[in-house]
């Protein structure tokens, strides 16, 4: 990210740009020019926005991860009944977050736990993975991945939307992921216990 940003603050707001959120968790939607740490301390802001007064993602790319994961009103180009793709998202940090200094992993045990409910794996989780994660071709980004969780191919870029827009090339994964289950809720047993 240093290649493609020369101060603190337009790192800052490259790395919110790639999230659609600054490191307080207000949303560009709701604070597009500077972070704002009441907007992120204030649970019923956090996530009170749409993008209706931002189609071409001025304030927040198409691309970002936020907006991927959930498009709102966002104008679809594929694959657009948003409304069947609706997961409940739940995730919890584990170890002590990688210093800002360090580029390097240092080895350290730290990630995320993540918990995704939905009323079906294929038309929900998969579907985002596969779909929303893995193409842009939903936003009219074509090969364009998801910034911050999806396995980036050799190349792999960002398009941060301007006049003229700028592509911020050498985007690598940031995540590996370890392993994942599926569970049934309620569990089979006790859909049994219920039917008896």
């Amino acid at each position: 990210m240093h290649d493609n940003a020369s101060t603190e603050a337009e790192r800052e707001l490259l790395a919110a740009k790639l999230v659609g959120r600054w490191r307080s968790g207000a949303p560009l939607a709701l604070a597009p020019e500077r972070d704002n740490p009441a907007i992120g301390e204030d649970p019923n802001r956090i996530n009170d926005f749409d993008y209706a007064a931002d189609p071409r993602g001025m304030r927040t790319p198409l691309g970002s991860h936020i907006r991927r994961m959930n498009p709102r009103d966002t104008k679809l180009t594929a694959l657009t009944d948003v409304n069947i793709r609706r997961i409940i998202r739940c995730g919890t940090s584990y170890g002590r977050p990688l210093p800002t200094d360090r580029l390097k992993d240092d080895g350290q045990a730290r990630g995320l736990d993540f918990i995704a409910l939905g009323a079906r794996a294929i038309d929900n989780v998969e579907f985002l993975q596969s779909e929303w994660v893995g193409s842009g071709n939903f936003v009219g980004l074509g090969k364009e991945k998801d910034p911050m969780i999806s396995s980036q191919d050799k190349g792999g870029y960002f398009t941060v939307p301007g006049t003229p827009p700028r592509r911020v090339q050498g985007i690598q994964s940031f995540n590996t992921l370890l392993g994942g289950e599926y569970f049934f809720m309620p569990s089979l047993s006790a859909i049994r216990w219920l039917s008896t």
